[in-house]
């Protein structure tokens, strides 16, 4: 019944259309609704892959050859004003052994940051950014330090407000 009478009101709301007829519309009514809104910080960072660095070879006289990595990267979301990024060691590296980290930024970078078992500043100043960039690990040894078999250290990213 109720499916007839909607078409027999919508045949002539077209044929009213149709021979130049008028339509007046039918008031309605309105209301408002208030929607809350919230953002909370955001500081997430992430990492990828895990980088291999091995010191195979030395020029006579000189130093072992210091090796690079750059095949990682690091991603960072944050919509906060002004943070830091803070990278550490979970062991110290042996004597006679550095581990460096350079980490590109669209924000102020540390440059090449030799890496220990405290927090130290990788990237100075980063503000609201979502974005992914390099990594660049570099390992050097002095031949006092002997020789290392196949280890790991893990590297902690931290991202903190900058004071």
């Amino acid at each position: 019944m109720k499916r007839n009478m909607f078409n027999q009101v919508a045949a002539g709301l077209v044929l009213a259309t149709f021979f130049g007829g008028s339509i007046t519309a039918i008031a309605a009514s309105t209301t408002d609704q208030t929607v809350n809104i919230t953002v909370d910080e955001i500081q997430e960072i992430s990492t990828s892959g895990a980088a291999t660095l091995h010191i195979t070879t030395a020029v006579a006289g000189s130093a072992p050859t210091t090796v690079t990595d750059e095949s990682t990267t690091y991603s960072i979301t944050t919509n906060d004003g002004n943070v830091k990024i803070m990278a550490k060691l979970d062991t110290a590296m042996p004597d006679g052994m550095q581990l460096n980290l350079t980490a590109a930024t669209s924000g102020t970078s540390a440059g090449k940051v030799t890496l220990v078992a405290t927090d130290l500043a990788v990237v100075t100043t980063v503000t609201k950014v979502s974005e992914t960039k390099a990594l660049t690990y570099e390992l050097t040894a002095t031949a006092a330090a002997g020789t290392l078999a196949a280890t790991t250290r893990t590297v902690t990213f931290t991202i903190t407000d900058v004071l």
